[in-house]
């Protein structure tokens, strides 16, 4: 009997190395999803009296109608939503504290605060977007100093923001998303830029997040911009106009060269999606242009981004939350419902479920034929009449 004995021991180690294995797989599985970063542009500039947007060409209809963003329930909500449907964090506009102006950056730098009085926060993270091109063309036209402004707005970041518990970190830095790199360079100069952004980066040591414009190819970047960024974007990969055959393809073929090639600079690549865009009727543009929101194309969108999240980085950015000037907003809507959260949930692998349906199975299979190796053994009496 002593074979008996060899073979149960046999199987039994099988099926505990089975055991460890699938619950290995699982393990590694969450761990991936759990790290992988999905966050969206929010936006807090609505119903500001000054300069109320909500007046300007909306072309659809929120579930919460033309909300106020410094109501703190609007937060709470939005924050919920968010959380609901795989949204980590939220990368918030922003114009600095806006002392220096008569005008509403300093209302939007009021409702970043009444933000942060939401309830539903936990768990939950936010960073500043700066809007470099606002700020810088403003200050331009009131014939103020840029650098003055930016060096106060990033002291009085990181005085106010960095330093709240749901900042959001990576490698335990704060991030700084800065909107059109491109542009911060054409108006101020290699030389000036260059040395805003170090001083960014050494006086705070921030995780500084560049968006280097449109593309789609990263042959069009100039390698000026990636001073002293940690990873690179786009806020709107491909420009709407090309529409979503296009940019689709573009997203295919040029996603992995940006990964490829951001890689070898040192550099994260944060791959970009948006559901639509529709510019008309906004003042002051002169070329609108209608990119029909596609939910069908976002998805696809969102899995060519997915696919390609730098391996350690593992993040993604959508374009927007609730920018619904260019009708870029995934927030719900009388339109189109909950549609764009809902596929966002889809695009997260299902095989947590699957592996453990596969676990059940592969055990079922194992005892199964333990059981029936043992009734041979005993039918046959062993090999060899041991």
């Amino acid at each position: 009997m002593r074979f008996m004995a060899i073979k149960k021991n046999l199987l039994a180690i099988t099926i505990s190395l089975l055991t460890i294995s699938i619950f290995t797989s699982i393990h590694e599985i969450a761990a991936n999803e759990d790290d992988m970063m999905v966050g969206a542009y929010y936006y807090i500039w609505w119903g500001i009296p000054f300069n109320n947007h909500w007046n300007e060409s909306i072309k659809y209809t929120p579930f919460l109608g033309k909300y106020n963003s410094s109501d703190p329930l609007t937060a709470e909500r939005h924050i919920t939503w968010a959380k609901q449907h795989g949204i980590d964090f939220f990368a918030i506009s922003w114009m600095g504290e806006g002392r220096w102006l008569n005008w509403d950056f300093d209302d939007i730098d009021y409702n970043l605060k009444v933000f942060l009085s939401a309830k539903h926060l936990e768990n939950f993270n936010f960073c500043i977007f700066y809007e470099t091109v606002i700020v810088l063309n403003t200050s331009l036209n009131e014939g103020k100093n840029f650098t003055e402004i930016f060096i106060n707005d990033m002291t009085y970041a990181a005085e106010n923001y960095f330093v709240h518990p749901s900042y959001l970190k990576i490698n335990r830095k704060p991030v700084v998303f800065i909107y059109n790199i491109p542009y911060l360079y054409n108006k101020l100069g290699t030389e000036k830029a260059q040395s805003l952004l170090g001083w960014l980066k050494s006086e705070f040591d921030i995780y500084l997040v560049g968006d280097v414009g449109e593309g789609p190819s990263p042959e069009s970047l100039s390698s000026d911009w990636l001073y002293a960024l940690d990873a690179v974007t786009n806020y709107f990969f491909s420009n709407p106009s090309r529409g979503w055959h296009q940019i689709l393809e573009d997203a295919k073929n040029y996603y992995p060269l940006w990964h490829s090639s951001m890689n070898s600079s040192g550099i994260r690549f944060i791959p970009n999606v948006y559901p639509g865009f529709n510019n008309t009727g906004l003042r002051n543009v002169s070329n609108p242009v209608v990119l029909p929101a596609n939910a069908s194309a976002f998805r696809e969108m969102l899995n060519i981004a997915m696919n390609n999240t730098d391996k350690e980085l593992k993040m993604f950015m959508i374009t927007s939350w609730n920018e619904w000037l260019d009708e870029t907003a995934i927030e719900p809507s009388l339109e189109f419902g909950e549609t764009f959260l809902h596929i966002i949930l889809e695009i997260v692998p299902e095989l947590p479920s699957i592996t453990i349906l596969l676990f059940v199975t592969s055990i079922a299979i194992a005892i199964a034929y333990y059981k029936v190796n043992i009734k041979k053994i005993f039918r046959s009496g062993g090999p060899g009449g041991i």
